[in-house]
């Protein structure tokens, strides 16, 4: 396999919201690692029904990010035919040896959304929890608005980095008619899975002829931490970030510090700013993200 160097892995992490070579490489160890039914609990009931809810009965459908098709199978007894898309060739393997391979309304193809041929259109896309990010979430949703003729749906979860927030907003902001749905899964306390049913309806959508996915995207400050972090970096950062008015800040550091300061940086932002920012780590980058005020109303499962 050939490694890329640093500026195509920037490039990725501009297109994709993540590096992509990454992405893959983990998507195949989930295939060597799971069975058929690999992210199970992500797909309850009510997620089943949202999206028969939100899919017309007999539609033609693109399932972007199948994995294992534990999402395909009930979409097939709802849809009119079904193309499930997965760049993972081992994930593929496990789809195809499911029952639900045999039936005449189902398509499958390896490869990713920016492989489909130009002229590839269908009623309905379905985003079954990609692991893009950021800017590479509005970058899926316009290439997929350009193929389709009603909505985009996308499943993402809830897992405290509000990409989805952020996406919902900027979707709007770009003349998009969005609603979202934060769906809950059986159990209590921290064991709940939660998901977000983030539905983009693109009939009366027209593609700006600049199109730019910059003023909606992950717009960081950037800052570099040298190595080893002087002492109280993580805490000065964090009151500096609450401080301003920036929407993200990048925060980059010689690998070997990377896990202690990301470390130092949870914990500022827990003491600090836990209800107004989060922290979240990708592999050698370190992001700071402002949480989104009056999202969700008290009680409310439904962003208007």
């Amino acid at each position: 396999m050939m490694v890329k160097g640093r500026s195509e892995q920037d490039d990725s992490l501009q297109q994709h919201g993540v590096p992509l070579e990454s992405v893959l490489a983990q998507r195949e160890r989930f295939a060597d690692r799971y069975d058929i039914d690999f992210g199970k609990d992500r797909v309850f009931p009510d997620v089943i029904e949202a999206l028969y809810d939100a899919i017309p009965e007999g539609a033609n459908v693109l399932e972007v990010g199948a994995a294992t098709g534990l999402l395909t199978r009930p979409l097939l007894q709802h849809v009119g035919h079904l193309t499930a898309l997965e760049p993972s060739a081992g994930l593929l393997r496990r789809l195809l040896s499911a029952d639900s391979a045999e039936s005449p309304h189902l398509t499958v193809k390896q490869g990713m959304v920016e492989d489909l041929l130009h002229d590839e259109t269908y009623d309905v896309a379905v985003v079954t929890f990609t692991p893009r990010r950021g800017r590479g979430l509005a970058r899926l949703l316009v290439e997929l608005a350009r193929r389709v003729r009603y909505r985009v749906i996308m499943l993402l979860d809830d897992d405290g980095s509000m990409d989805w927030a952020y996406l919902g907003r900027g979707a709007s902001l770009q003349g998009f008619d969005v609603t979202m749905r934060l769906l809950a899964g059986p159990g209590d306390g921290e064991n709940v899975h939660r998901v977000v049913v983030l539905i983009a309806d693109v009939e009366n959508w027209v593609p700006q002829l600049s199109e730019s996915t910059q003023e909606w995207g992950v717009d960081a400050r950037e800052i570099k931490v040298p190595f080893p972090p002087p002492r109280g970096a993580a805490t000065r950062l964090v009151r500096y970030f609450l401080a301003g008015g920036d929407r993200a800040l990048l925060i980059l550091t010689d690998e070997r510090g990377v896990e202690r300061l990301y470390g130092n940086l949870r914990t500022a932002v827990h003491r600090l700013g836990k209800d107004e920012i989060t922290v979240r780590r990708n592999e050698d980058r370190i992001q700071i993200v402002r949480l989104p005020k009056d999202t969700l109303g008290e009680g409310s499962d439904t962003l208007q």
